[in-house]
C-alpha cells in the first residue's frame, strides 16, 4: 500500500509541476492602437472596469478572461492602472490627459514569437529567453534587449569577447551557435521567420577599441531575410544612426559561407576575410570576421566607423 501512496503521490506531483510549465510558457498580449490622439489619455467613453496595482500582462489577462464584454483596455504603467472597454474608441470624447497611458485591443493568448511580444507581457529585464517564430517553431533560445531604445530587441548576433569562433560553414550559420550570454549567431532559418513577420526594424550597436572607446549605431527602418532556397537574401532600407551606413552596400545579396559562395567577386569573400556575410564583392562591413584581427577587412569591421583595419570591441545585431 505504501508504494503505491509514493507512486501516487509523484504522480499528482509530476502532474503539477507539468501545469506549472505550462503556465508559465503562456503569454497575453494586446496590440497597440496606432492612433497619436490616444496616447497619454485616457477615455470613459466604453469603460467597464478599472483595475489598479496591476502588471500590464494582468491586465491584457484580464480582458481576454472577459473576453465577451472587454474589447479594449488603457494601461499605464507608470501607476499600474487597466481600464476595460466594451468597445474600440473611435473619437477622443469623454477622455482627459493622463501622461503615460496607452490604449489596446485584439487581446490574444499565444506564445510569444519574439522579444517585442515578451515585453509587451510584462517582461522587462535584459536576459535570455525562449520564442516560437512561427506556428511550427518548438522554440528557439534568444538574448533580449529590454534597455535599448524602449525594449523589446530580439538579438541575432552578438561579439563581446572573441570566446567563440565565427568563421564556420553554411550549416552552423543556418541553424546557430555560440552562447547566447556571450557570443552567438542565433541562425539564418530563424532570422527568416523573424524578419517574416512583416514590419522589421534592424538595429546595429558597435563599440570600438580605445582609447578612447566610442558608442555608435546604425538602424534600417526594412530589415528581412529570405529563406534557404533564395540563399537568404538580405533586404535593407532606410538607414538613421551616428555608426555611417556601411550595410546598404550589401544590399540584396545572398549569403556566403566559406563552404558556400553567392557573391559577386571570383574569389570567395567568406575565404578572402575569414569571416560569413552577405558579401558583394566584397565589403564594407564584415560583422562575422574575425575578433581583434588588424588585418584589412578581415577582423569586425564596420568601415565607415573606423574603417577596415580596426575591430569592434563589442557588436549586437538585433530586430524587432
Amino acid at each position: 500500500m505504501g508504494h503505491y501512496s509514493e507512486l501516487f503521490i509523484f504522480l499528482i506531483f509530476g502532474f503539477m509541476i507539468t501545469v506549472c510549465v505550462v503556465t508559465a510558457s503562456e503569454s497575453y498580449f494586446c496590440e497597440n492602437v496606432k492612433c497619436s490622439n490616444l496616447e497619454n489619455r485616457i477615455c470613459s467613453n466604453y469603460a467597464i472596469w478599472t483595475v489598479t496595482g496591476t502588471r500590464k500582462s494582468q491586465c491584457f489577462f484580464k480582458c481576454l478572461r472577459d473576453y465577451e464584454i472587454c474589447k479594449a483596455v488603457f494601461y499605464n504603467e507608470r501607476n499600474m492602472k487597466c481600464q476595460g472597454h466594451s468597445s474600440v474608441l473611435t473619437s477622443q470624447d469623454n477622455c482627459l490627459v493622463e501622461d503615460g497611458s496607452k490604449y489596446y485591443y485584439k487581446c490574444t493568448a499565444r506564445q510569444p514569437r519574439n522579444c517585442q511580444d515578451l515585453l509587451c507581457s510584462g517582461q522587462t529585464i535584459t536576459g535570455i529567453y525562449k520564442i516560437y517564430p512561427d506556428q511550427f517553431s518548438i522554440g528557439v533560445s534568444v538574448r533580449c534587449d529590454m534597455d535599448t531604445n524602449g525594449g523589446g530587441w530580439t538579438v541575432f548576433q552578438r561579439r563581446v569577447d572573441g570566446s567563440v569562433d565565427f568563421y564556420r560553414k553554411w550549416a552552423d550559420y543556418k541553424s546557430g551557435f555560440g552562447n547566447e550570454n556571450t557570443e552567438y549567431w542565433l541562425g539564418l532559418d530563424t532570422i527568416h521567420k523573424l524578419t517574416a513577420q512583416g514590419n522589421v526594424t534592424l538595429r546595429v550597436d558597435l563599440i570600438t577599441p580605445g582609447p578612447p572607446q566610442k558608442s555608435a549605431y546604425a538602424m534600417f527602418s526594412s530589415f528581412t531575410v529570405g529563406n534557404e532556397t533564395n540563399n537568404y537574401v538580405l533586404g535593407l532600407a532606410g538607414y538613421s544612426g551616428d555608426a555611417g551606413d556601411s550595410f546598404t552596400f550589401h544590399n540584396g545579396m545572398m549569403f556566403t559561407t566559406q563552404d558556400r559562395d553567392n557573391d559577386q567577386s571570383s574569389n570567395n569573400c567568406a575565404v578572402s576575410y575569414l569571416g560569413a556575410w552577405w558579401y558583394k564583392g566584397c565589403i564594407a562591413s564584415n560583422l562575422n570576421g574575425v575578433y581583434g584581427s588588424t588585418s584589412y577587412g578581415k577582423g569586425v569591421v564596420w568601415n565607415y566607423l573606423s574603417g577596415m583595419y580596426v575591430s569592434m570591441t563589442s557588436t549586437e545585431m538585433k530586430l524587432k
